[in-house]
């Protein structure tokens, strides 16, 4: 299970303090809601880029000693299983869809590209239950774009708590994958 954190700092920072960020301690089981202290279970590497650099970054593993299962502390600025973090993602897309400039591979924006499309109508949905009542423009490549800019223009934690509220499956993950369970944060 991910258990999302706002760590206050961006991927440059996180990736200098490695394992000496402020993790949280949680009191609470998000998989069985005991009511125990969750015990640190060591961390785990991976990839974090961003616009500037690629990081190798840490990330804090919970154990519940009643469930026996494990949480992972997944900073705000990061998505499950995807290494680019979500703002690069969405100014990779803008950039391209705006002025036809590529800042990354082909094969890697025509990825992304089409993950966007086939979110747009989630995208759209999210927004109508956080109370947007704009009209979306009718063409599929305004209303990515009018669609990538709203979310461009919200704060990163607040983008990501809000989004688990509404939804199962990760912001970027294809449709119809249900795999990553995420604990209500925050």
């Amino acid at each position: 299970m991910i258990y999302y954190h706002h760590f206050l700092t961006d991927c440059s920072g996180y990736a200098a303090r490695g394992r000496n960020n402020d993790f949280p301690e949680l009191q609470c089981c998000p998989n069985c809601r005991a009511r125990n202290r969750m015990l640190r279970h060591g961390f785990y590497e991976r990839n974090a880029i961003d616009a500037e650099a690629t990081y190798r970054i840490s990330i804090c593993r919970l154990l519940c000693p009643a469930y026996h299962k494990s949480v992972s502390i997944l900073p705000t600025f990061l998505l499950p299983y995807f290494q680019h973090t979500w703002r690069t993602i969405l100014n990779m897309l803008l950039a391209w869809w705006i002025s036809c400039l590529c800042v990354c591979s082909r094969q890697l924006r025509r990825f992304y590209e089409k993950r966007g499309w086939k979110k747009q109508n989630e995208i759209a949905l999210f927004f109508r239950s956080e109370g947007v009542e704009a009209i979306f423009p009718e063409k599929k490549a305004e209303k990515a774009i009018c669609l990538f800019q709203m979310i461009q223009a919200m704060e990163e934690a607040t983008f990501v708590r809000r989004w688990w509220h509404h939804r199962i499956n990760s912001f970027m993950a294809a449709v119809n994958y249900r795999g990553a369970r995420v604990a209500p944060t925050f």
